[in-house]
């Protein structure tokens, strides 16, 4: 509930004030009393909101219950004559008959003192009331918040769908009968957390919902801006708050923002907002229903007036809550006596228990001498776990010693496994080094065994052929001698015959002959280039197949870049893609057979692994090798159950690995610089023993990598190596994809290729987008490569054909030498026929010259022969001896490389078995030391956990014997407890005849203290709570009597003024004895007596107006910022109803900040001085709007 300040100068908003009473009981004249405040809900900082729960329960009772004068002022209305005026205000003011009913309202009524100043009260409501109304019509002002903006209705009462939006101040809702404007202010009040029995139209909410339908919602809009505007933060510029129910019975609310957003579902929320804004919508006159309209202007008795009087401005409401508090006062002053009672039994058993104590002061020294014992013992048993605490101490320190034993332990092992890895690593250089020679060597060998068979085969065959050549030289000698000798004589017979003529054609022929062999001589050199051209030619397409080859494997390898980069874009790549086929298989059955190894096998290693840097995928794939194919077990059983597994799965390379130690192994000081990326920093392991077995076979924590080869060399090569660096891996220039391996050891620096295979696929995980960067990246470069091919193969095709053309010329070129060859013969020809034209004898000596030719060229071609053969039989003798040598010493340099690499790899499999051994009793000795550590702490905790335990053997014997007492020599715990034992039974003994033990009595002397503390204290509570209560009561009650004091002036103050408006006379007369409210009004001006006359003399008219008159000085009393009113004019003719409806518009117009809702079946346009701050909402039959749509 909340109050104003009401300014004659206000233009805006004011913020709601409480109303303050002065101790003293008289308020400020100045201050304008509009409301009351009941403080039972303790919140200072909030508005109060009108409760139903139990005020209104006795609010209910005391309305039904009949008050002494009902049955009088029923008598009094129903008289007919008018002679029965009202009471006089002496008769008003006169004491009851009868005492008031209870002690309360005897309490709260103070004998009526109060209200004995009605004269004065009066003159200073009059005075405020002038002071603070506004004089102008224009001062109202539209407040900045607690005003209602809109009402929707969705099947609802009659309503389908309306909704209504209101203006800032007044509001008029007019239409006729069975229109719905009732429902307008039915849902104002059930929306804002009003009961359906307030509104008089229903009993419960299902009875609100349209027939019909089965749910129903209501939803009003509160604006909520200015300074003091609810939790505008959370709200907003608007409060919308949203009710729905349905037939089912089922309810609830929704407050939303300005924008839509639900804040809460909670009724408390509303109730909140509503008591903030002061709505008050179970007020029966701020929200003045029909019913209540029609009872209050028109048929009221006075005890009904003066209920709607008490009710409206809350007396009724804080009148309940005091009612409250008294009867809560009246509770707790009952249980005094109660109490009282408890406290002196409690002083009984005190004094009781004391007299026990006095007679158990007998026997002393027993009692002395049993202290003391029992302190023995407590002290006895503190040494005892001393004892034990010092042997704790004693282990502590004992594994404290074995701890640095380990320790250094760790060191020697450390330093041990540092040598050997540096052993270890020269070793493998060695091996590579090794490796090379025998690598040369044995391609030496192969060379020297090679060219010793082919020339083995050219000396056989030099042989056969030497053997031919001499034969036929031998007959070709013979055939030229004796063909010699025949032509000499054929000649010197010629001669004697023919003379000179003969001779001539001879030379001829000679001549011609030279020709031919000449001829023959270009053909036979044609024929002897043709092999060179044809060997350069199938050089030509060898190199181009080769080119092919490489052609066609560089497309492969783009088809499967561009299949991975697809795969990895669909997300098909599967885990197991880059091992053997029956590799999932396996995996599967060691799920599926788990039970059958003690720890499940974690493999392959390369699964449980993910490359953070694609770019080494490939070289690290291959450097890795096949440990990523491989399983890990914990011992030999499971590696037995495993490699069964494996051949059943028909896996051939997958090696298993035992790792009995599976802790994890500490890497501190054994890595290189941050600075450095190794093969273990650019790998993400899911299982830390997968990363340890890999640092154990390729020491990866110890491999740097790094893109440029001058980088790599940089690290290795200049001086001496990083610390903890074994290798870099670089790329190898000038090719893709190819790494290098750099290493030094003591000055001898190596470099190994690291050849990557061929459709590589990948084993390890990689960040999928990461690695289709760098496959694309890759595909570029492969399609570089291969558009460089693809040229190269051009340039290659285009060798071939050129060659092509060179064997197809020499061949053209051939076919002329040998048709200029067969002219030369056809020339040798016509001379041989010129010479057989002679005598026909000189045929025989040209055959035998041409024999002779023949025989001495083949004899020529064999002797030329012979001789080559021989000569290079010679050579190919010595070459073939030095072949036997070179054979013979490359044979031994392999053997003796073989031997090297042997004995090589042989001594790095014992160092790397010593290793494995040293890095076995590295893990044992660091296992020991954490085993030492963790006994370390167990002691540790074991002493603390005994020195609490001394302490509180310490504690407990303090307080048995604070000071230590020394044990007697001899004794022992058990002697002690025996002369305890003795001694307690003659002291129980003792107590028996008393009843209790020394230790219940001493206890029970405690409690009993303690007992009778508290009911003391609880007595002393109860008075000084009721004292509280009482003035509490007193200092409301106090000021309530001075707010029904002012507020009844008030009232009476605005209903003069009210009257004056139009020109009548009249007042208020209040009786609170009896309480009743009456009207006294005198229309006529003329009329000079001071009494008006009762409203029973009044016309009809003028009793509606009276009637409007007291409601509006009523409103004028409370402090609620919403008024409504429901069919105000209903009983009134055209000229009051007019009159009225102005009245109402003025008063509204003067209330600064306050919003009005006027619902009547008339049109007002006619009958009220309408401005821009009414709005006129007009509804029509809801009956007619479904016609309207139907049409």
């Amino acid at each position: 509930m909340r109050g104003r300040v009401s300014n004659a100068e206000a233009g805006t908003s004011r913020k709601r004030q409480r109303f303050a009473i002065a101790d003293d009981g008289e308020a400020d004249s100045d201050i304008e009393v509009q409301e009351a405040r009941s403080q039972l809900r303790g919140d200072g900082n909030k508005r109060a909101r009108i409760s139903d729960a139990g005020s209104h329960k006795i609010s209910r009772r005391r309305r039904d219950e009949p008050t002494p004068d009902s049955t009088e002022e029923g008598s009094d209305n129903g008289s007919d004559d008018g002679s029965d005026a009202a009471p006089s205000e002496a008769a008003v003011n006169e004491p009851p008959s009868s005492p008031p009913k209870t002690q309360y309202d005897a309490l709260r009524d103070g004998n009526f003192e109060h209200l004995a100043h009605e004269a004065e009260d009066d003159q200073h409501a009059t005075q405020r009331l002038l002071r603070f109304r506004p004089e102008r019509m224009g001062d109202n002002a539209v407040a900045d918040n607690a005003i209602l903006q809109s009402i929707e209705c969705i099947n609802f009462m009659c309503h389908e769908r309306l909704k209504c939006n209101l203006g800032p101040l007044l509001n008029f809702i007019v239409g006729e009968n069975g229109s719905g404007k009732s429902a307008v202010l039915t849902a104002i009040t059930l929306c804002l957390g009003g009961k359906a029995s307030s509104t008089n139209r229903g009993g419960s909410l299902k009875s609100f919902i349209k027939e019909g339908c089965e749910h129903a919602r209501l939803i009003v809009n509160i604006k909520n801006e200015g300074h003091d505007a609810y939790r505008p933060e959370v709200y907003g510029e608007s409060i919308i708050v949203e009710r729905h129910f349905s037939k089912k019975g089922t309810s609830g609310f929704r407050v939303k923002s300005a924008t839509g957003q639900t804040i809460t579902t909670k009724k408390q929320e509303i109730e909140e907002i509503v008591e903030y804004f002061a709505l008050q919508v179970d007020n029966p006159l701020n929200v003045l229903s029909q019913d209540n309209a029609r009872q209050f202007l028109n048929a009221s008795t006075k005890a009904q007036k003066y209920q709607f009087f008490v009710e409206g401005v809350q007396l009724q409401q804080l009148d309940n809550d005091y009612r409250l508090i008294n009867e809560n006062l009246d509770g707790m002053v009952a249980k005094v006596p109660d109490q009282e009672a408890r406290v002196k039994h409690a002083e009984k058993e005190l004094s009781e228990i004391k007299q026990k104590m006095d007679a158990m002061q007998g026997n002393v020294k027993i009692r002395a001498k049993y202290r003391v014992v029992r302190g023995q013992m407590v002290w006895q048993q503190v040494e005892a776990e001393e004892r034990r605490l010092k042997t704790k101490q004693d282990e502590l320190a004992e594994c404290i010693a074995n701890v640095a034993e380990m320790e250094q332990q760790v060191k020697e092992k450390q330093t041990e496994l540092d040598a050997a890895d540096e052993r270890i690593t020269r070793l493998e250089q060695g091996i590579e080094e090794a490796k090379a020679e025998m690598g040369t060597a044995q391609e030496q060998a192969q060379e020297a065994e090679l060219a010793f068979k082919e020339m083995g085969k050219e000396v056989k065959r030099l042989v056969v052929e030497e053997r031919e050549a001499k034969g036929s030289l031998d007959n070709a000698q013979q055939n030229v001698k004796d063909t010699q000798e025949k032509i000499a004589l054929e000649e010197r017979r010629l001669e004697d015959a023919n003379g000179q003529a003969h001779t001539a054609k001879l030379q001829d022929l000679e001549e011609a002959k030279k020709k031919v062999e000449d001829a023959k001589k270009a053909v036979d050199d044609n024929k002897a280039a043709e092999p060179r051209l044809k060997e350069l030619h199938e050089e030509a397409k060898k190199r181009v197949a080769l080119k092919e080859k490489e052609f066609s494997s560089k497309k492969n390898e783009i088809t499967f870049v561009d299949e991975k980069i697809r795969a990895l874009e669909r997300n098909m790549r599967s885990l197991y893609d880059g091992y053997e086929a029956a590799v999932p298989r396996l995996v599967k059955a060691i799920n599926e057979n788990e039970h059958r190894f003690k720890h499940k096998p974690i493999g392959p290693l390369g699964a449980h692994i993910q490359l953070l840097k694609p770019q080494w995928s490939a070289i690290l794939e291959t450097t890795l090798g096949k440990n990523l194919n491989g399983f890990l077990v914990s011992n030999n059983e499971d590696s037995k159950v495993l490699a069964g597994m494996m051949r059943n799965a028909n896996v051939r390379d997958c090696p298993i690995f035992v790792s009995k130690n599976r802790q994890e192994l500490n890497l501190n000081g054994h890595e290189p610089d941050e600075s450095f990326d190794t093969i273990l920093r650019v790998l993400k392991f899911d299982n830390n023993l997968v990363r340890d077995q890999l640092i154990l076979s390729n020491m990866i924590e110890q491999v740097v990598l790094t893109p440029e080869r001058t980088h790599g060399e940089k690290i290795m090569f200049d001086g001496s190596p990083p610390r903890n660096v074994k290798a870099v891996i670089c790329f190898q220039t000038g090719t893709r994809g190819n790494g290098l391996r750099l290493t030094e050891n003591h000055g001898n620096l190596g470099s190994s290729p690291i050849q990557i295979p061929n459709n590589l696929r990948p084993r390890m995980q990689g960040d999928t987008g990461s690695e289709t960067v760098f496959l694309k990246e890759q595909y570029r470069q492969l399609e570089s490569e291969y558009r460089a091919l693809e040229g190269e193969r051009r340039r290659l095709a285009q060798e071939v054909q050129r060659c092509d053309t060179d064997v197809k010329r020499n061949k053209a070129e051939r076919n002329k030498l040998e048709a200029k060859a067969r002219n030369a013969q056809v020339a040798v020809e016509h001379v041989e026929q010129d010479l057989d034209q002679f005598d026909g004898v000189d045929g025989r000596l040209q055959n035998l010259k041409e024999q002779l030719a023949e025989y001495m060229q083949e004899r020529d071609h064999h002797g030329l022969q012979y001789g080559a053969l021989r000569v290079k039989k010679t050579a190919q003798n010595a070459e073939l001896e030095e072949l036997v040598r070179r054979k013979r010493e490359a044979v031994a340099q392999f053997e003796d490389a073989k031997e090297r690499v042997n004995k090589v790899e042989r001594k790095h499999k014992q160092k790397k078995d010593g290793r494995r051994v040293i890095l076995t009793d590295l893990h044992s000795a660091i296992a020991s030391v954490e085993l030492f550590k963790e006994r370390v702490t167990r002691k540790e905790e074991q002493i603390r956990a005994q020195q609490a335990t001394i302490d509180e053997f310490t504690e407990g014997a303090i307080k048995i014997a604070p000071t230590r007492l020394e044990i007697p020599e001899g004794e022992t715990y058990e002697s002690l407890e025996k002369l305890y034992k003795t001694l307690e039974k003659r002291i129980l003994e003792a107590e028996k005849r008393q009843g209790m033990s020394e230790a219940e009595i001493n206890k029970a002397f405690v409690e009993k203290t303690e007992a009778k503390k508290r009911e003391v204290g609880i007595l002393n509570s109860i008075l000084e709570v009721n004292q509280g209560l009482k003035q509490t009561l007193n200092i409301r009650l106090e000021k309530w009597r001075n707010f029904q004091r002012h507020i009844t002036a008030q009232s009476r103050s605005n209903f003069q003024y009210l009257l004056a408006e139009r020109g009548f006379r009249g007042k208020l007369l209040f009786d609170h004895r009896r309480k009743l409210l009456d009207l006294q009004v005198e229309p006529d001006k003329t009329e000079k007596r001071t009494e008006g006359r009762s409203t029973k003399t009044l016309s009809g008219g003028e009793k509606s107006f009276s009637s409007i008159c007291l409601l509006l000085s009523i409103w004028e009393a409370m402090g609620s910022p919403l008024r409504c009113l429901d069919e105000f004019d209903v009983f009134m003719d055209n000229v009051n109803r007019a009159i009225s409806t102005n009245m109402l518009i003025t008063a509204a117009r003067r209330s600064v900040n306050r919003q009005y809702i006027f619902i009547t079946p008339n049109a007002i346009e006619g009958r009220a001085k309408l401005d821009k701050d009414v709005k006129i909402i007009r509804l029509t039959d809801p009956r007619q709007r479904r016609l309207d749509n139907m049409q």
